[in-house]
């Protein structure tokens, strides 16, 4: 009897333990089982099942299963103690979210117009858009009529044409320069038939030749002599030539081009006699060389009191440039 007592007391030791032990799943992804014997703030010592005892494992390998694992099974309170607070700061199990589901997207009709040219007619912006080209082309053919001299009535009335007037002052404008007949020169003022004749004779972006003020003193010189009584012969002097402003734009390329012969230090010829008058608005200048000149203004020799000066013009303030004799101003 006695014997039987001692053997189930030695059986009780051997079980004892085992029923203890548990099942602690680490961060590596292994598993340790057995009891835990030592904690504190270094880690834990297991006592495993074949009796030993495992080395000291450190928190870090512990998952948060683990740590539950080892709070319900501390022995004392002070193991608790440092338990419980790793416990409070594991991550807690976030409630299932409501399923969100998700509708179709209600896209707006796109609007029922054509497309292309017939998109364009179909808004107020289109029309006015297409006032603004069939406006633009007439004005451009009414220019090109004037810097051609080609009739106004047949370039702005090609130009009317819907959508195919657009080539009118296109082809207009490519087509040379049109010289009045010589009746027209004839019978217009001598100024202005000098104008012409010097315009006629001048090809664009050419300079102005010295025969164009030849032509204007030929013409004064006809028009006194056939308005001049023989009995009294008078001095014969050239009328003037003018430019005005809206006939001709007056920009850097015009002056090097109409009035090159004024750009010299020492005149020639034809220009030695001769003058610039510019009326701008700040009055008038007269003087006898351009001195220098920007792309927005000139610098035109004046002579006061005597005294020869610079005086700047812009472009933007001259109304009109006339050549004249000297004797006529």
């Amino acid at each position: 009897m006695r014997r039987i007592f001692i053997t189930l007391i030695c059986w009780t030791a051997l079980i004892a333990p085992l029923a203890e032990a548990g099942t602690f799943p680490l961060t590596d992804g292994t598993k340790i089982v057995g009891s835990p014997e030592s904690i504190n703030d270094n880690g834990v010592v297991f006592q495993l099942e074949s009796g030993d005892y495992s080395p000291r494992l450190t928190w870090d390998k512990f998952t948060p299963e683990a740590l539950k694992e080892l709070i319900a099974e501390a022995k004392k309170e002070s193991e608790r103690a440092l338990l419980e607070p790793m416990a409070q700061s594991l991550p807690q199990e976030v409630a299932k979210r409501q399923e969100i589901v998700i509708k179709p997207i209600q896209t707006p009709e796109r609007p029922k117009y054509g497309g292309g040219i017939i998109a364009l007619f179909s808004s107020p912006v289109g029309w006015l858009l297409m006032v603004v080209l069939y406006g633009a082309n007439l004005f451009a053919a009414y220019e090109v009529c004037i810097y051609r001299h080609q009739p106004p009535g047949r370039v702005c009335g090609l130009a009317a044409i819907p959508f195919f007037g657009v080539l009118s002052p296109i082809i207009y404008g490519s087509m040379p320069t049109q010289v009045p007949p010589p009746e027209i020169l004839e019978s217009a003022p001598p100024h202005e038939a000098a104008a012409t004749a010097s315009e006629a004779t001048t090809a664009p972006g050419t300079p102005a030749p010295a025969a164009s003020y030849a032509a204007s003193a030929a013409t004064g010189a006809v028009t006194r002599e056939a308005t001049t009584p023989a009995a009294a012969p008078a001095p014969v002097l050239p009328e003037p030539v003018i430019f005005q402003r809206g006939e001709f734009s007056f920009n850097r390329r015009f002056f090097e081009t109409k009035f090159a012969g004024f750009f010299r230090v020492i005149p020639s010829e034809a220009e030695k006699d001769l003058v610039l008058v510019f009326k701008a608005a700040r009055g008038q200048f007269v003087g006898r060389r351009i001195s220098r000149i920007t792309p927005n203004e000139l610098a035109l020799e004046v002579v006061k009191n005597n005294v020869s000066a610079e005086e700047v013009i812009p472009f933007s303030e001259v109304a009109e440039v006339q050549i004249r004799h000297k004797d006529t101003v």
